[in-house]
């Protein structure tokens, strides 16, 4: 199946793009019958966190916890579909992606890669790893980006983007990410605001 984002990573970013992206398809036309798609290798840092100064998240909940209520959340947008995948490459091949994956392969127009700051062991042309100056724990990465852009349709979100390793920077990075995106569709600025206007 084709779909329109892929999103490699379900942390913090990969789950603000997702559903900042999915929270669209019913208010705009232009993203009338879009699919998103995020592959996960189950190996988010979250995993083993906990969380006190999160705005809107219960304090001291568990990294494990939480990455529960946000898959519960997906759930809530039809056209949002989460998937247990290891990914091994990323081709282009013209204006698409081919993603090459452990057990299956996957095609969409966009990439957003968050994957985190840890490792990035992807085979991906024109993705240049960087050493994170931008944290004070060594041997962290990076990738090198204009505005979270790597090249045409291929975006890095979150703390493989090099925000600051809060959720809160991730997860907002995430969502302006899809913010992006949306502005590529609509040719214009649009925002999928949290609340609808009433009469």
């Amino acid at each position: 199946m084709k779909y329109d984002v892929i999103i490699i990573g379900a942390g913090a970013a990969g789950f603000g793009c997702a559903l900042t992206l999915g929270s669209a398809n019913d208010n705009f036309e232009w993203a009338k019958d879009r699919k998103y798609l995020i592959l996960d290798n189950d190996r988010s840092d979250m995993k083993v966190a906990r969380y006190n100064n999160v705005t809107g998240v219960e304090q001291g909940i568990n990294g494990i916890d939480l990455l529960t209520k946000l898959k519960d959340q997906l759930k809530k947008y039809p056209a949002c579909e989460l998937k247990h995948e290891t990914v091994t490459k990323i081709v282009r091949h013209g204006d698409e992606f081919m993603v090459e994956a452990k057990t299956g392969n996957y095609q969409a127009s966009i990439i957003v890669l968050a994957t985190g700051l840890n490792k990035f062991d992807i085979e991906c042309a024109g993705v240049v790893v960087k050493e994170n100056t931008f944290v004070p724990k060594p041997n962290l990465i990076y990738l090198e980006n204009t505005n979270n852009v790597i090249s045409e349709n291929l975006y890095v979100a979150g703390l493989a983007s090099g925000v600051p390793t809060m959720f809160s920077c991730a997860s907002g990075d995430g969502a302006k990410v899809a913010c992006d995106i949306f502005y590529k569709w609509a040719g214009k600025v649009a925002v999928v605001h949290d609340t609808k206007k009433t009469a």
